[in-house]
């Protein structure tokens, strides 16, 4: 590992990132404040925004709830959301029903991992990056007695794409205290020495990169800007550092999303609000001229609810206060206030559903509208599932093979094993091909009425059980095509001996009768 390539290879991927930072800055100003730290300086790096001129919190609203339907849609933490199936080179059906077992156990594993880690926990605040930034980044730590995760924030990492437009490197900036460096490396003694004064005090500079390198491995270094001390080195065939977008820009490693999209409608949104307000403050408390007439001070008069003002005059044409007038009622801010709200609602998917106080919605209209839903978050959730997903599933099962947990032969690699999304939102993107298969099916059954032979061509079982793996249906609750045989066969024969008892009857009562 060459640590000068990697240390310029740092600083021009930041330098590259600079053009970003300022619409960073205001688009995580409006939407997420106390995340917008992408211009402060080194002591001020955990502190964002106070949000004190944010006068409208629908955007805020909707990106949080957009996360949410993604994390609840797509990844559920209370229900299984990707199944292993056998690959592309086991087309032996019984193969297949052997390797069963096996990646069931697999499957269980997996969840038991990333449910006792903080998976889902990190995946929200990164999800939000997603959103608003359009990039997040998630760090994968895996230790001897489990693996963690960490949500990088969208301020500390620079990105860097190869020609094909995969993520070839991750770099990170941030800022530790002496005791936090020391609790994770050993730090040189001299620097110890010379910031022991303030050890709590996150002020130190440091710097972690993650690259592939040509065979497709992970090199991963955590260095110290100043002075320049390398913390760490390793290889890894694990990815230290995910990064995934909402949307690929091309000529640019970082990606758009709802937020920046929104950007502008929530900016106008905004003002219109802050003016609004300011215009219903003028008209409860008012704007006054006062003179200066040897009794009215203007200069200590404190307008106070039941307060009594001393003045000269109380004549209408010898006023020494008066009202000042204002213009008109800001009424017409009411309809572009409406207008900006349902766009940029409509922009993060926050009114797919509607309220809860209206009437519940069919089964079947809330089928339409995940389909509906997953139609529009296709291209996301397809790169979302490719960039993070997959590789997070890939690094926990080849953690859980390292240390002999998992049968050596399995591999998620496409070939003898293979991944499949089975969530609420990945299930809406078969919905189609479910439902063809139910119109065919009634079709030639339709069919089979004039032509015995047509309604023979669909092979029911095998339809049925097609229906069960696109719907998700747990393979243990489905009888096996031996079971089915079985029970056939001892239908057949109860059946059998109901009829030899049946007609031995009356014949021996005829013998008896004899």
């Amino acid at each position: 590992m060459d640590q000068e390539q990697l240390n310029k290879r740092i600083d021009k991927m930041f330098e590259n990132r600079k053009t970003w930072e300022s619409l960073w800055q205001i688009a995580y100003e409006y939407m997420a404040p106390e995340r917008a730290f992408f211009h402060k300086a080194a002591h001020e790096k955990t502190h964002g925004n106070t949000g004190e001129h944010i006068f409208d919190s629908t955007a805020i609203d909707s990106a949080e709830r957009l996360v949410n339907l993604v994390v609840s849609g797509l990844i559920p933490p209370w229900s299984p959301w990707f199944r292993l199936t056998p690959g592309r080179t086991i087309v032996n059906p019984e193969q297949k029903e052997a390797l069963r077992p096996l990646l069931e156990y697999a499957e269980n594993m997996i969840h038991s991992v990333l449910a006792e880690s903080n998976f889902y926990q990190e995946m929200q605040p990164m999800l939000l990056d997603r959103v608003i930034g359009g990039t997040g980044a998630l760090s994968f730590l895996p230790g001897e007695g489990g693996v963690s995760f960490k949500a990088l924030p969208l301020a500390e990492i620079a990105l860097e794409e190869d020609n094909t437009g995969e993520i070839s490197a991750v770099a990170r900036k941030y800022y530790l205290s002496l005791r936090d460096l020391m609790r994770s490396w050993e730090v040189p003694e001299e620097f110890r020495l010379a910031n022991e004064q303030n050890p709590e005090e996150p002020r130190h500079e440091v710097q972690t990169i993650a690259a592939t390198d040509a065979t497709g491995m992970w090199q991963y270094m955590v260095r110290l800007k100043e002075p320049r001390y390398v913390l760490e080195t390793r290889i890894s065939p694990y990815p230290p550092i995910l990064a995934t977008r909402w949307t690929r820009l091309p000529g640019t490693p970082y990606g758009r999303g709802p937020g920046l999209r929104a950007l502008a409608d929530v900016r106008a949104l905004n003002k219109i609000k802050e003016l609004s307000l300011q215009n219903a403050a003028k008209a409860v408390t008012g704007i006054y001229t006062a003179v200066d007439d040897g009794v009215l001070n203007p200069y200590v008069l404190s307008l106070d609810p039941g307060a009594i003002i001393p003045v000269a005059s109380n004549s209408p044409n010898e006023r020494s206060l008066d009202v000042l007038p204002r213009s008109a009622d800001f009424d017409v801010a009411m309809w572009s206030i409406d207008e900006l709200r349902n766009s940029i609602r409509a922009m993060f998917m926050s009114d797919q559903f509607g309220p809860l106080e209206r009437t519940p919605r069919s089964a079947t209209e809330v089928a339409e509208r995940t389909r509906i839903v997953a139609q529009e978050l296709g291209a996301t959730i397809a790169r979302l599932q490719y960039e993070l997903l997959m590789p997070v599933l890939k690094s926990v099962f080849k953690w859980l093979g390292d240390r002999d947990m998992l049968p050596p032969e399995l591999n998620i690699d496409g070939t003898n094993i293979n991944v499949e999304f089975i969530s609420q939102l990945a299930q809406a993107q078969w919905a189609q091909q479910e439902q063809n298969i139910v119109q065919f099916m009634s079709i030639m059954t339709e069919f089979g009425q004039v032509d015995p032979k047509a309604g023979m061509l669909v092979d029911i079982h095998a339809a049925g059980r097609k229906v069960a793996e696109i719907k998700g249906i747990p393979t243990e609750i489905l009888r096996t095509s031996e079971q089915i045989e079985m029970m056939m066969q001892e239908a057949a024969q109860n059946m059998e001996a109901m009829d030899d008892g049946t007609g031995g009857g009356p014949a021996g009562g005829g013998a008896a009768g004899a």
